[in-house]
């Protein structure tokens, strides 16, 4: 917009003209927003009402293309899994896949022009490696645990859960070119000479079906980054190979089976009375056609599902099922055809498919919402089933790897009972939760990971439905999701909320050897009133439906377990105020979480946590010294005359209160100072 233009049409310059002021106010408007970059998208995505002082965007639909701009752009993308926090270290870290992460934000323009290109190499390297797509405006704590400081950042993942940013071209051909140089696939160079040696002498390949091209002097045959592809596609499934059929360079194996094509050998028998031809040079096309001759799974008859279900406890071998509708409809529709890789990627674990359309109700025993729901009956007693609706080759391989070396079991009724009996013998964490609850579902690979014994302690793990098991759950007193509740000895221990496996060993770990007293309104007097001089207590009040101080207490125990290792004259307790309401309201308690210091002098007032700190292990700790006994003497301006000008040696830290470093310094400084 031409500024001068603007100046001739002022009022000013314009005296007979009625409508000048008028036309001028709206010119003025609209170069105020053309210079002004917030105010150009306001009117960009709302018009002229977003403009407006009082404009409420919530309250009105948006345009078709607000939507596609400003929500995940790769959400409808089949090729490309769209991550967020509660499955990346699940999913990428953790998998031992190959993943090449692209995190943007639905604000940058520059992500939006990659992701065309992105869209493109997904469909080029599908089934070769895992391509994700993070959303950093929806999920900004996962760019940041990623170290991701700006859009588009493109990260791959080799399979160490060590991210390698990606500095070159965003381009197709230099995205490829950075990928194949880092993924590994075997490719077999297959001669007269060593074909049978492969094919039936040595063990590590004799025992897969192969897939061989044959290149001759047309060039009719895989290049060799699709041979590459390919092979990784077929990893685990089939080994993959090439012959040279070209003349003057023809090998003999090119008379025997075939001089030109691509062709699939059954394991042991690369003969051309076995061979089968592929239609394709399609690495993808290829590797679908060789996934269809493998056999499907088993189908379990009503009298293996009974065995199953009445025998699992010595089974001695993991089983994976697959429980469908009708499992003839399923073959149908194709909805399984790459799980059939499993059984010979997992050799460890059986599988079948249960079609509960023959079953005569007896997939009824076992509690599932949907189809096809996967279980695993354990080599060590009892089945764990697979909540999530999410059914690809990589979701259900994750789980079965997981599962089958856990002994975390999905409890029936008398499982359950019988744990609640034996809980003088043996220590039993069960998790309360609910399938629809997002934190539940991210809470079950944790538990998974729990170890088999915590000391010389065996620990049992097992899960419960609440929207199956509702009378349990209602007996065990479970008012959240996830709830999981320990049990030892005739004594029980709760943790409510999502934890990470750590936390959640932490959590038993404290359990069994409590760093935390337990207060209640008959012993607060014994035990904090009277206290000895010299001594305090650090107080956590707090309610178990209270979402603030479930996140509070794990950090308030790691607290107390630090201190109590430093040997100083500090206690902590705890007091439930749903248990002990009117205590808490003659303490003055009106809201929760408030952790309250009872000084070492029992004359001196209490003093509250800071409301506008951080409730985490390191800062509380760094508050609470600031009331121990100190051998750091605190220093001004005396420093130039009591160090610089002294002969003795002195160890001084400089510090600034707001420096988040520093206050988890002075803690360790302390202790160097005693």
């Amino acid at each position: 917009m031409n500024v001068l233009r603007i100046l001739l049409l002022h009022p000013d310059k314009n005296p007979g003209d009625e409508e000048a002021h008028a036309n001028f106010v709206k010119l003025n408007r609209a170069y105020e927003v053309l210079k002004d970059e917030d105010l150009r998208k306001k009117y960009d995505e709302y018009g002229e009402e977003g403009l407006k002082d009082d404009f409420q965007p919530g309250n009105k639909y948006q345009s078709w293309q607000f939507y596609k701009d400003n929500f995940g752009i790769y959400d409808d993308d089949v090729e490309i899994v769209t991550l967020s926090r509660a499955d990346f270290q699940q999913s990428v870290l953790d998998s031992g896949d190959m993943w090449f992460v692209n995190f943007y934000s639905t604000f940058c323009s520059h992500c939006h022009e990659l992701a065309p290109t992105w869209r493109e190499f997904a469909r080029e390297m599908d089934g070769v490696i895992r391509i994700g797509a993070v959303n950093c405006a929806e999920d900004p704590m996962l760019c940041q645990s990623q170290n991701v400081m700006g859009y588009p950042s493109l990260v791959l993942y080799p399979g160490n859960g060590q991210g390698m940013f990606y500095q070159g071209h965003r381009e197709l051909n230099s995205l490829l070119s950075f990928v194949m140089q880092r993924f590994k696939s075997e490719v077999h160079r297959v001669t007269f000479k060593n074909y049978l040696s492969l094919t039936t002498e040595w063990e590590q390949y004799s025992g897969a079906p192969w897939v061989v091209d044959f290149c001759d002097d047309d060039d009719q045959c895989l290049s060799k980054q699709n041979r590459r592809k390919l092979a990784a596609m077929l990893r685990g499934l089939a080994n993959v190979g090439s012959v040279k059929c070209k003349e003057g360079d023809r090998d003999l194996l090119c008379k025997r089976l075939r001089g030109h094509g691509v062709a699939f050998y059954p394991a042991g028998e690369m003969n051309m009375e076995s061979e089968r031809e592929l239609s394709s040079f399609d690495p993808k096309e290829i590797a679908k056609e060789v996934i269809s001759f493998i056999p499907d799974w088993p189908t379990l008859s009503s009298e293996e599902f009974r065995d199953l279900m009445t025998e699992f406890a010595s089974s001695g071998t993991p089983t994976l099922v697959r429980f469908v509708k009708d499992a003839k409809a399923d073959e149908e529709e194709g909805a399984h055809a790459e799980l059939k890789k499993i059984q010979f990627v997992l050799q460890d674990i059986d599988v079948a498919i249960a079609d509960c359309s023959i079953l005569n109700g007896a997939c009824d025993s076992i509690h599932f919402e949907h189809f096809p729901t996967y279980v695993m009956f354990k080599a060590s007693g009892g089945y764990e089933i697979d909540y999530r609706k999410k059914y690809s080759y990589h979701d259900v391989m994750v789980f079965a790897k997981e599962s089958s070396q856990s002994s975390l079991i999905s409890l029936t009724d008398e499982q359950y009972q019988d744990a609640l009996d034996r809980v003088d013998e043996e220590m039993w964490i069960i998790d309360y939760f609910a399938p629809w609850c997002p934190p539940c579902m991210r809470m079950i690979p944790e538990l998974r990971k729990l170890p088999e014994s915590v000391g010389d302690i065996p620990l049992k793990k097992g899960t419960v439905d609440c929207t199956v098991h509702k009378e349990i759950c209602q007996k065990a007193g479970v008012g959240s999701y996830p709830s999981a509740i320990l049990r030892y000895q005739d004594k029980e221990f709760t943790s409510v909320g999502f934890h990470d496996m750590q936390h959640i060993v932490e959590f038993i770990d404290d359990a069994l050897n409590p760093s935390v007293v337990v207060l209640t309104a008959d012993n607060f007097g014994d035990l904090v009133s009277a206290r000895d001089e010299g001594h305090l207590w650090m107080v956590d009040y707090f309610a178990p439906w209270c979402g603030p101080c479930q996140q509070l207490m794990p950090e308030f125990k790691r607290l107390a377990r630090t201190m109590n290792k430093q040997n100083v004259k500090v206690s902590f307790g705890s007091v439930d105020c749903d248990a002990n309401r009117a205590f808490c309201n003659q303490q003055g308690i009106r809201a929760y979480p408030l952790v309250r210091l009872y000084p070492a002098d029992p004359n001196h007032r209490t003093v509250d946590y800071p409301n506008n700190w951080w409730r985490d292990a390191p800062s509380m700790q760094r508050w609470l010294t600031e009331f121990l006994p100190s051998l750091v003497v605190r220093m001004g301006s005396e420093f130039y005359q009591d160090v610089l000008a002294s002969t003795d040696v002195w160890l001084v830290d400089f510090y600034a209160p707001w420096c988040g470093h520093c206050v988890q310094f002075a803690p360790v400084f302390e202790e160097i100072a005693q």
